[in-house]
């Protein structure tokens, strides 16, 4: 992140003096404010009694847009939290970097205070599990009887008490507090990752896997780049008109499936950061898949123009932090 402070000259008095205790003044409340609203962090011994065989996990920071507040407001039927709108996700990885799911930590608040936990999801968008850290209620609502009965549960159960939750006896409003907070998880998580939200299992037709194009395996990334340079050039010649749209297509698709492979090596620089590394590839390859996509749409447009722009600038960012040396595609 960069910013740019401007300034303009001014005489030194009194009244600037003033200007400036008022600024500082104002910027420390600012950071209180913040403080005060930040987003459940979670340790990766709280992850991995999520997710026992995850081997490793990646931070996603998100900040809500109003339409998406707005949306989400009205599926839970309750307002968020200031803390809601910069939620942390947690996506956890198999050892072979493969996402098994995600988990969110959320606070709630009930009866008699805050209830603090956090819920996993599966890539099927099913609850895996329901921890609850802290709170001020029965400990009959973090026993195993009360929690197991939201696994399996998801986006379209209505977590209720009376409907599809069985509460703990003489507690129903704090067995709807904590049945809020697997809602809450599954109805952000569609809201930000999940274009449209699944089909009931009687309308959905059997789901087809269509034979995968065998990709020559790297040893190393600079054998893998090398691996890529062909179809990126592909793409480049397209929208200089002397290559085929299904060729274009067909390339931005196997950079794709490149591109998901790139996390697997460490980085030659700066290798203590390779979360965000994980996380910047990861980006990498669903903006090549959406931009395969689009290009199959439309072909050359102002958006598809705009978007392998934005998958340059991608290459780029990459190669300047993690990188030895920078890439000069021109010269392959």
């Amino acid at each position: 992140m960069f910013s740019q402070i401007y300034r303009r000259p001014r005489k030194r008095s009194a009244v600037v003096s003033i200007g400036i205790l008022l600024a500082l003044a104002f910027l420390i409340l600012s950071m209180l404010l913040l403080s005060s609203a930040r987003a459940t962090e979670l340790s990766g011994q709280k992850l991995m009694a999520i997710f026992p065989t995850a081997g490793k996990f990646v931070e996603r920071d998100v900040v809500l847009t109003a339409e998406q507040i707005v949306s989400i407001e009205k599926k839970l039927g309750t307002k968020l939290q200031s803390e809601d709108l910069k939620p942390i996700f947690y996506i956890l990885l198999d050892d072979k970097n493969e996402p098994m799911g995600l988990v969110l930590g959320s606070n709630i608040k009930g009866p008699n205070g805050v209830i603090e936990g956090a819920v996993g999801v599966n890539m099927r968008g099913k609850v895996v599990k329901v921890d609850i850290y802290e709170h001020k209620e029965t400990e009959a609502i973090v026993g195993a009887g009360f929690l197991k009965q939201f696994v399996g549960m998801g986006i379209d159960d209505i977590f209720k008490v009376g409907a599809d939750i069985v509460a703990v006896e003489g507690h129903d409003a704090a067995s709807n507090a904590v049945a809020l907070i697997p809602k809450k998880t599954l109805v952000m998580s569609y809201a930000l990752f999940h274009k449209r939200e699944p089909k009931s299992e009687i309308e959905k037709g059997p789901e087809l896997e269509s034979p995968e194009e065998e990709l020559p395996e790297a040893e190393d990334l600079k054998a893998l780049m090398a691996l890529m340079i062909d179809d990126y050039f592909v793409v480049v010649d397209y929208f200089d008109e002397k290559e085929s749209k299904e060729k274009a297509v067909e390339a931005s698709k196997r950079l794709a499936k490149y591109a998901k492979n790139i996390s697997n090596f460490e980085p030659p620089k700066n290798a203590d950061q390779t979360d965000e590394y994980i996380y910047l590839q990861d980006k990498f390859a669903e903006t090549l898949l959406q931009f395969a996509e689009k290009l199959e749409q439309e072909g050359i447009s102002n958006e598809t123009r705009e978007q392998w722009d934005a998958i340059v600038t991608l290459i780029d960012q990459a190669h300047l932090r993690f990188s030895e040396e920078e890439i000069d595609l021109d010269a392959y």
